[in-house]
Parts: structure tokens; sequence; C-alpha cells
């Protein structure tokens, strides 16, 4: 299987901005050392600011896999999750085709 990209759209809850990031750069800093992780992006809505985009990509579904089931994650992601509303979403998918820049 190719390389698979993570997305996941957030809502996070007003006034709790700076602790979602704050708790993604914890999240993120436990990624970068994880074996398959390749790299992420988290980005804002400039239509809607308490919108934001997650995206991580992984070399393998095994790879996300093991980091979903690694006891650390969940401990992590909680502080994280605990800023958001609930309607949010996630998708995982295989890289298909990429396109220089």
């Amino acid at each position: 299987m190719e390389r698979v990209r993570v997305l996941r759209l957030l809502h996070v809850r007003d006034g709790k901005e700076t602790a979602f990031v704050e708790s993604y750069q914890g999240v993120l800093e436990r990624a970068r050392r994880f074996p398959g992780h390749l790299g992420e992006q988290l980005c804002r809505s400039l239509d809607d600011p308490t919108r934001w985009l997650l995206t991580s990509e992984w070399e393998s579904l095994d790879a996300i896999n093991r980091w979903r089931a690694d006891p650390d994650h969940s401990v992590l992601v909680e502080p994280m999750n605990a800023c958001l509303h609930d309607d949010r979403w996630t998708g995982v998918f295989e890289v298909r085709e990429t396109v220089p820049g």
C-alpha cells in the first residue's frame, strides 16, 4: 500500500484556541519520533476561525494503526480533544498520486 494521509476536520471551542494549539504541539512532538510518521500540517480556516484542518502523512496504513494503538496516543490526544466540539470528522486516505509544486 502507498503512503497514507489522515485528515481531521475540527471545530475548536470558543476561547480554547491557545490550549488546542499547545496540546497539538505535544502530540506533534511525540508523532515526529514515531516510526512511519512523515509529516503534518495544521491549518486554520480563513472563513471560520473556529474550524481547523489537521493532516498527517504516514508511510503506511500499518504505521498509522500502530500510532493509534500506542498507549501514549490516547493520553496525548485527550487534552487536544477536550478543546473540540463533537462535530469533528476523521478520514484515512491512500495517497495515489503526488504532483510536485
